[in-house]
């Protein structure tokens, strides 16, 4: 390292103070080897920081202040540089002294000046004495609020560090320091550092006494409540007017010495006229009041119940009506401490409401409704004190009353205030001055009714007094629910069988009883629609353990029965795959289903020719498989695998495929050439669509979980089978069925990576130069990379890149080079279609090379492709990517074309982009502005009222291009 003893240290200074650089370099301890630095030698011992300051003291006393400035800035970067337990106390104490002479100095030093502070502050070893003779000095030669943005954050800066870390050693400073950080704060601006301040205000007020200043500390930061922000520069974006109210509340409710200042301006700021002013307010109270405490707030509660009442009552507005029932909460919770005070304050609510509750016809019956609801909420006292009041006028009414409308007003108001007492854990009876109700058997009484709304709300209301009825009325209720199963509508039927369950939870054998008594009795001789609900609620309700192992079997069996009516199985079947796709239960039903109802067995022997059946068995035999261990599927395998080896009955193509679609990777069907063939004849030979589709899928799905070994066997014959088949014969359908076919097998094999998966991919973009099938290739394309797909998924346990989206797109963007004028249009219309399917977030790194193509796809006759690329082109739109405006020139005049044409959508999808063009900078598209409104001055006529209604929505936005107010989206 090279040594400085042929140079003097103060014509090293002289040097580098005449040099900002120069200076800069060797303050910091990042310089060469070759440049040593003030820091390291500080460190190294061969330079005192005495002697260092001493050589500065002539530069800190010059007559020119940029010189003295220059000096500072040199101590201060060295210092802030050094470790913080290197300087001992003797040296703090003098850096201290220096610091506190310059703060006399030229404000242009002060900058520099705070640096050093920051610095001083950190280190380990500063005493007490010195870091209060700092502060001191401060506050008193340097005026915060005088200085430049930049230099108040420093001053906060350092209180904040010294209020978390050393605050204890600043208490013997007393009032002098509040009346100094009071000072320092007073009329700050700046949105940051205000929130720098409210972060760490309240740790200061809750730690620090502040006596007889502590109406002005309040009143300091009460001068920015409400919050009234807007954003007015880039240094501003990153804070909200949010941020400033959620930050200034916890300053203004501290400490309880504050409630006196605080309860008062909350009770004035409420009766702005500002929504943001009364919902600050109303938050406030509702933060304030746990810490103020009940002395506090005392005096205040007749007042603030008048604050709160009027956003409640009548609560048109459900934000403020929100708040203020969250405030009302928190304030009972605060004074429940003391009885008296908070029943006399919750009786004084009642008298001021209860009038509105004697009629439910009354507007403000709602509103009361809602306030009484959230007092009783709070806890079992007040529950009850609200109880005593609204229940004999609920009651009263309810047996007088007429309108089906008002009773069921009524019994809604009695079903919430019932599961609030279910959640304090008593019911109405349980009040003395209520136990002459018997609401359970005014609700049973009421069951006779036609409204079936009234009957729902009554239904639900007996589920929430389950715990409460007597054997007797449970008794009449199973009844009249048994009674709704047979005759209710569906949606009497549903609550019905929630009822059932909810009533099992407490009542098992009961209902376990009232299952084989009632709902199973008989099943056999039932009529079918009475056998239809039946099934509809026994199944609702088998997810249950103990009632599904007396359900299910019997349900399954209802299958096996000889000439069992359609609509029975349709239902039957629906149920089952209901219940077996519940994301949740209580035990595994696809095991029970399987090892103790068979139903595997049963449904595959079940003979039917109505497609929806066989869809519905496929769908059960694919969830059930799924969920079953690896052993059960292997016995599944070895019992109907040996079906693939001879030629398939159609008739059970579907289901067998489905029953094997979910197997793990674990288990291999040991597939031969002859049941590859088998399977690729019904793909793409057979007449059926439904099965050459599910034999594409099944296909695909074994390709893409079969091992290698297997795989480059099978993958060989197939694309021999589709060469000879493409080359060689004239049928035109068989051909589209084969692409079909080999759009799925090429799926399956990039989705699992297969290593000649790109080949695959790359014969089957070559085949949009077909002449004959190229646009059906174009128009399947997007089948690769489908989101919509429920075959190729991980729950079937297949194997799925993450990328191979990415994969399929990005290839197929790169061949726009190798197709030719004469065949683009195929070309295209793969690429418009893919796009649906692809991620936004994929597009967006794309739109330099996708967006001319789209243009060009505009300009095609094929009118499917037309509406794609108008879509597509909508969606990216709002990018507003600078190829967008590259091309307004021939844009613009081709969507105003296309704005006549034919087909109703290409002409809404027209408009919807012009009217994200209106949203693009005024200075591009105010030429095109004239030449569109006339246009859309034809379309406004439109035969069709949709494209009516969107060319009015465009006119309207390019109407206002260029004008006042238009400039901000520049």
């Amino acid at each position: 390292m090279a040594s400085f003893s042929n140079f003097d240290l103060k014509e090293r200074l002289d040097i580098s103070l005449k040099d900002t650089a120069a200076l800069s370099s060797l303050c910091r301890n990042t310089a060469s080897e070759d440049t040593k630095c003030f820091v390291s030698e500080i460190q190294s011992g061969s330079i005192k920081l005495y002697t260092f300051v001493e050589l500065l003291g002539s530069y800190l006393t010059d007559h020119n202040v940029l010189t003295r400035e220059r000096g500072v800035t040199a101590l201060s970067s060295v210092l802030s540089q050094l470790p913080q337990d290197y300087l001992t106390e003797s040296e703090l104490c003098f850096i201290t002294t220096f610091y506190c002479d310059r703060m006399k100095d030229h404000y242009s030093i002060i900058p520099s000046m705070l640096n050093g502070i920051q610095a001083i502050i950190n280190m380990v070893h500063l005493p007490q004495n010195a870091l209060l003779s700092l502060l001191r000095a401060m506050f008193e030669h340097v005026q915060c609020q005088s200085q430049l943005l930049p230099e108040r954050r420093k001053i906060y800066l350092v209180l904040k560090n010294l209020i978390e870390n050393r605050l204890n050693n600043l208490k013997s400073m007393g009032p002098d320091l509040v009346y100094g950080i009071i000072s320092s704060i007073d009329g700050e601006r700046d949105a940051n550092n205000l929130i720098l301040l409210f972060t760490i205000l309240p740790h200061f007020i809750k730690e620090f006494p502040l006596g007889h200043l502590t109406e002005e500390m309040f009143e300091v930061m009460a001068c920015y409540f409400p919050v009234d922000f807007n954003p007015s520069g880039t240094e501003d974006l990153n804070v909200t007017r949010e941020d400033l109210a959620e930050k200034l509340a916890p300053c203004l409710c501290a400490v309880p010495e504050f409630a006196d200042y605080c309860l008062p301006l909350i009770i004035d700021k409420s009766y702005s006229t500002l929504k943001v002013a009364k919902l600050d307010s109303i938050n406030l109270l509702h933060e304030s009041v746990q810490i103020f405490g009940l002395s506090k707030i005392k005096s205040y509660l007749p007042d603030l119940w008048t604050t709160l009442k009027k956003e409640i009552i009548p609560g048109r507005d459900i934000e403020l009506r929100d708040s203020a029932l969250q405030a009302i909460t928190s304030l009972i919770k605060v004074i429940s401490v003391d009885k008296t005070v908070c029943k006399n304050f919750i009786d004084n609510i009642i008298t001021d409401t209860k009038s509105s509750l004697c009629d439910v016809q009354l507007s403000l019956y709602r509103p009361v409704q809602i306030l009484l609801e959230t007092i009783a909420a709070i806890n079992k006292t007040t529950c009850v004190q609200i109880l005593q009041i609204v229940i004999p006028l609920c009651i009263g009414q309810y047996s007088t009353k007429n309108s089906l409308n008002d009773k069921i007003a009524l019994i809604e108001t009695l079903n919430n205030l019932m599961e609030i007492c279910s959640r304090h854990d008593f019911c109405f009876q349980d009040v003395p001055e209520l136990s002459w109700t018997n609401i359970p058997q005014t609700y049973l009484d009421s069951l006779t009714v036609e409204n079936i709304e009234l009957k729902s709300k009554i239904f639900f209301g007996l589920t929430i007094q389950k715990a409460h009825l007597n054997d007797i009325q449970r008794s009449v209720l199973y009844n009249a629910i048994c009674n709704e199963i047979e005759t209710g509508c569906d949606k009497i039927q549903i609550i019905c069988h929630t009822t059932i369950t909810d009533f099992a939870t407490l009542y098992l054998e009961e209902i376990v009883m009232l299952v084989k008594e009632r709902l199973l009795s008989n099943i056999d001789e039932m009529e079918v629609e009475l056998l239809k609900r039946r099934i509809k609620v026994l199944s609702a309700i088998a997810k249950i353990p103990e009632l599904g192992y007396i359900i299910l079997p019997k349900i399954v069996t209802i299958l096996t029965t000889d000439a069992v009516n359609t609509d029975i199985c349709t239902t039957v079947l629906l149920n089952i795959q209901k219940l077996i796709a519940l994301k949740k239960s209580d035990y595994k039903i696809h095991q029970f289903l399987y090892k103790e109802c068979h139903i595997i067995d049963k449904l595959i022997l079940y003979e039917t020719n109505i497609v929806d059946h066989k869809m519905l068995i496929s769908n059960i035999c694919q969830l059930i498989v799924r969920n079953l261990t690896i052993e059960e599927q292997h016995a599944i395998v070895a019992k109907y695998a040996t079906a693939l080896d001879t030629k398939i009955p159609e008739t059970d193509v579907i289901i067998l495929m489905n029953l094997f679609t979910s197997l793990r990777k674990d288990i291999d069907l040991n597939l031969n050439n002859n049941m590859v063939e088998n399977l690729y004849n019904l793909a793409t030979s057979n007449c059926d669509l439904d099965i050459r589709q599910i034999s594409c899928k099944f296909l695909s799905v074994l390709l893409n979980k079969m091992k290698v070994s297997d795989l480059d066997r099978i993958v060989s014959y197939l694309e021999n089978k589709i060469n000879n088949n493409l080359s060689v014969d004239n049928d035109i359908d068989l051909k589209q069925h084969i692409v079909n076919f080999q759009i799925w097998m090429t799926k399956a094999l990039v989705m699992r990576g297969y290593a000649k998966s790109q080949y695959f991919l790359e014969n089957l973009t070559l085949l949009l130069t077909h002449d004959e099938i190229g646009q059906i290739v174009g128009e399947q394309y997007q089948i690769l990379v489908s989101k919509y797909e429920d075959i190729l998924i991980t729950e079937n346990f297949c194997d799925v890149k993450i990328f191979y989206k990415q994969r399929v797109f990005e290839y197929l963007l790169r061949q726009n080079i190798n197709f030719t004028s004469t065949k683009r249009q195929s070309y295209l219309i793969a690429l418009v279609n893919l796009l649906e399917q692809i991620p936004e977030e994929l597009l967006f790194l794309h739109l330099t090379e996708l967006v001319p193509l789209l243009i060009e796809s505009l300009s095609l006759s094929n009118e499917h492709l037309v509406l794609w690329a108008l879509k597509s082109f909508k969606l990216l739109l709002d990018t507003k990517h600078d190829v967008f405006s590259d091309k307004l020139q021939c844009v613009i005049p081709r969507l105003m074309q296309l704005s006549l044409h034919r087909i109703m959508g290409i002409r809404i999808a027209v408009l919807e982009c012009l009217a994200h063009y209106a949203n693009y900078p005024t200075i591009l598209i105010n030429p095109y502005k004239q030449t569109v409104l006339d246009k859309l001055g034809v379309i406004i006529d439109d035969r069709k009222r949709l494209v009516r209604k969107a060319a009015v929505n465009a006119r309207t936005r390019w109407y206002l291009v260029g004008a006042p107010g238009e400039q901000s989206k520049e």
